[in-house]
């Protein structure tokens, strides 16, 4: 019996994982070549430069973050974003805001999960970069200004430098392609 109970119950927890996260979101972040973070509650606290009591309100329902940025660049940041993309609204997840220029795209999304808790996911795409970042929980708005005590030197800092190196590398080669095509 105790069997029985120990199997329904991990169905359940395994069930209700699937409901509360993106397939999408953590396939690309298991298959791409880049940068991934993981950061619990517990590390965005720790970024609170000014130990203001408004940041910890503000990420008080906030389980993690999750964030996957691949190395593409170009034509090939292009597809990743729109594959990880039609990815998630595939799964349902609802567009809540998108911003569009010439320089990136970013769109937002929204899924609440049955016990009435949203997962955000959202998409990026710039010149250096394609990626997503996945939110469990959320952010108490009332606070949001408190969001200025967020530490982003150390935030940044957590980005590996061979990263960045690599995606400045690629960009540069990618211009001097680009010159050379307008040449002939």
């Amino acid at each position: 019996m105790k069997k029985i109970l120990s199997t329904v119950f991990a169905m359940i927890c395994i069930v209700s994982m699937t409901f509360a996260q993106s397939k999408t979101v953590s396939e690309f972040s298991d298959t791409t070549t880049g940068y991934k973070a993981f950061l619990y509650q517990s590390v965005i606290r720790v970024m609170n430069k000014d130990q203001n009591p408004d940041f910890n309100m503000l990420i008080r329902d906030l389980d993690h973050i999750k964030m996957a940025l691949s190395e593409h660049v170009g034509a090939d940041a292009k597809q990743t974003f729109y594959t990880i993309d039609k990815g998630v609204k595939a799964e349902g997840f609802e567009m809540i805001m998108s911003f569009n220029n010439k320089d990136y795209k970013c769109n937002a999304y929204e899924l609440e999960s049955r016990n009435g808790k949203s997962t955000w996911v959202t998409t990026f795409m710039t010149d250096g970069y394609a990626g997503a970042m996945e939110m469990k929980g959320t952010l108490d708005l009332k606070y949001i200004e408190s969001l200025s005590s967020l530490n982003y030197e150390q935030l940044e800092s957590m980005i590996p430098s061979n990263f960045k190196n690599k995606v400045e590398k690629k960009m540069e080669e990618k211009v001097v392609e680009e010159t050379k095509e307008e040449k002939h």
